[in-house]
């Protein structure tokens, strides 16, 4: 920034203000030293400053400053000052008027402003707030020594100008500043996230290309952190997540990077280890340290006594391997480690390659199936006595590009691991209900019902009945048609949250039926306060129908459970007529299974409805 040797003061004011109005946010620091130094030369003062304060306002720190030639700079010293030490200036910053003293001299002695300013050799002094919406933000002072200055009204503005538009900058900086934390770091623990990992891992791999040094990858996961969670509230799993990201930063050598992955997932980027094998006792030694960390953490033991970690660890040379096949690698360590009960190291064994890349082919696999809209419903029937269609449960398949239709048996399971079901499950969601908006176009089909299975990880979102809602307002369907099909499994964990989210949904029309019932943890407790409108009895127990008389009595129960709460049950897996037939006497009119049909693509099922009621209309 240039200035002639003797500007006017409003050229000046004019000249700083168009250099902030000009400055990228990565500037701003540099034009505000600028500025101090303009403003110093002008007034031929001593000292020019900008003192910020902390969020809470407690305390502030000197962190621009300008000084004449000779003057002893203070910056170092006025750190973190309490707001208190400035006395009746901070009352005034916070009504948002300057302090001007124009002749130190002519201050009462005794005074506390002449008593802190006089033995400086200050003779007058101009500090005006920072402020914002009313906030304090900070402060732009300015000391003359060698003479009074008398501030007039045009200067005490002009230098307001300037503070609005260092108020500004610094405004511009801080909103940048925090879009860059948010693209870089995890909200919740300040870590690392997953994007600065990658850069940070193949950073690391060029590294240990030119030193030949070995570099580790350890992917941690808390041991039974779900529990911890679902027990006491998300609020208090974010703060474990806080605490164990801290204690893992802890012990990190310096310029290893920690980062937070996913969920409970933690990322260990270790770097310049040995350049033989005996990095792998480096490693060893640097998780035992990790582990102990967080045992040791007071904070974590007030929350849960005891805290492990279960921890994968790859080492790699050079550039190799893919940054996404090293993290699958120290992925597929750390599942070595939980079958054992957790809280200790696996390496990454060799052997494991295949299925590691196999997982990762899957991975990106499954994310260009969900891109290229691979998945298709399909349609199995379900019937109420005596044989009328009343909807159907759908059912996922998916058409690969080069292995052909699959069925969920080859992808589900890992979908549920990685996390991808929940994108999955909201496509299969949204899709059923366009399909359903469809029918109800359509005065044949207009009273068709249809299941959608909701995966455990897909309802325990946050989000979840936030995004049902947002498909039934996209679809504009009468929601009662619309059934989700909960497990028993899912509500064992935090029953309240899962009563809330389905009692939400509830007010739209949509009904819940509990699938598989029988095989988890079947509780009249939680039967009676769930919002349910039907239970489904496990195809597991109609298979030994006929044969098992235990089966038999467990049948009856569930459908004399059901009739008791007023719930309606469907029978699943009926594979032949004595099964119906046997159904039909204990009370069971509600039923699907291959013994009417199986699974149908969308056209076969619209064929099988048009049959079906072609047959109705004749009997």
């Amino acid at each position: 920034m240039q200035y002639r040797s003797e500007p006017s003061f409003l050229q000046m004011v004019a000249t700083i203000s168009g250099a902030f109005a000009q400055a990228a946010a990565a500037e701003i620091d540099t034009v505000i030293d600028q500025a101090l130094a303009a403003i110093g030369h002008f007034y031929q003062a001593d000292r020019c400053y900008l003192f910020k304060f902390a969020d809470d306002l407690a305390t502030a720190s000197n962190t621009h400053e300008w000084c004449a030639a000779g003057v002893t700079s203070q910056l170092s010293e006025l750190q973190n000052l309490s707001s208190a030490e400035f006395g009746t200036w901070y009352t005034q910053w916070q009504a948002g008027m300057p302090a001007v003293i124009s002749d130190v001299q002519a201050l009462p002695p005794d005074s506390a402003e002449y008593q802190l300013l006089a033995p400086q050799g200050i003779q007058s002094l101009l500090m005006l707030p920072l402020r914002s919406h009313n906030r304090l933000l900070g402060m732009l002072g300015l000391d003359v020594v060698r003479c009074s200055q008398q501030w007039s009204n045009e200067h005490v503005a002009g230098m307001q100008l300037i503070a609005g538009n260092i108020c500004g900058a610094l405004l511009r900086q801080q909103v940048e500043r925090r879009a860059e934390s948010l693209a870089l770091f995890d909200p919740i623990t300040g870590l690392a996230n997953r994007q600065l990992l990658l850069d940070r891992i193949h950073q690391a791999q060029l590294q240990s290309n030119r030193s030949q040094h070995y570099s580790a990858l350890l992917f941690i996961d808390i041991d039974d952190f779900k529990t911890l969670n679902d027990s006491l509230g998300y609020n208090t799993g974010d703060r474990v997540l806080k605490l164990v990201g801290q204690a893992l930063a802890q012990v990190l050598p310096q310029g290893d990077t920690v980062g937070r992955l996913n969920a409970d997932e933690f990322l260990v980027l270790t770097e310049m280890l040995s350049c033989s094998r005996a990095a792998v006792e480096e490693v060893t030694a640097l998780a035992a340290q990790l582990q102990q960390s967080v045992l040791d953490s007071q904070a974590l033991q007030q929350i849960r006594p005891k805290n492990t970690l279960s921890i994968g660890a790859t080492l790699f040379l050079g550039d190799t391997q893919e940054v996404d096949v090293l993290i699958t690698q120290a992925d597929m360590a750390m599942h070595q480690v939980k079958p054992q009960g957790g809280d200790a190291l696996a390496f990454f064994d060799g052997e494991l390659q295949f299925q590691a890349s196999r997982r990762l082919l899957l991975a990106h696999e499954l994310r260009d199936a969900l891109a290229d809209d691979q998945f298709e419903l399909y349609f199995q029937p379900q019937l109420v006595h005596p044989g009328v269609v009343m909807g159907a449960e759908v059912l996922l398949r998916w058409r690969h590009p080069a292995r052909g239709l699959l069925g969920p048996y080859e992808f589900i399971d890992f979908a549920e691991e990685s996390g991808m079901i929940v994108a999955i499950g909201e496509q299969v969601l949204r899709k059923a209900c366009r399909q359903l908006a469809l029918w109800q176009q359509q005065p044949a089909r207009a009273q068709l019902e249809l299941s959608v299975n909701i995966s455990a990880r897909q309802f325990r979102q946050r989000d979840f009945v936030q995004v049902v809602q947002g498909i039934l307002k996209e679809t504009q369907i009468d929601a009662s048609a619309l059934k989700l099909e909960l497990t028993e499994s899912m509500l064992v964990d935090d029953f309240d949250h899962v009563v809330s989210k389905m009692q939400q949904l509830q007010l739209h029309g949509i009904r819940f039926a509990l699938d598989d019932f029988g095989t988890g943890y079947s509780s009249l407790v939680y039967l009676k306060r769930l919002p349910l409108y039907q239970l489904k009895i496990d195809r597991g127990f109609i298979d030994d129908l006929l044969r098992d008389e235990n089966e038999q009595a467990i049948v009856r129960t569930i459908i004399l459970l059901g009739q008791t709460l007023g719930l309606e049950v469907l029978a699943e897996g009926v594979e032949n007529a004595g099964q119906l037939k046997a159904l039909l006497q204990l009370g069971c009119y509600h039923y699907q299974g291959f013994h009417f049909a199986k699974p149908l693509p969308l056209a076969e099922f619209e064929q099988f409805l048009q049959q079906h009621l072609a047959t109705l209309h004749r009997l």
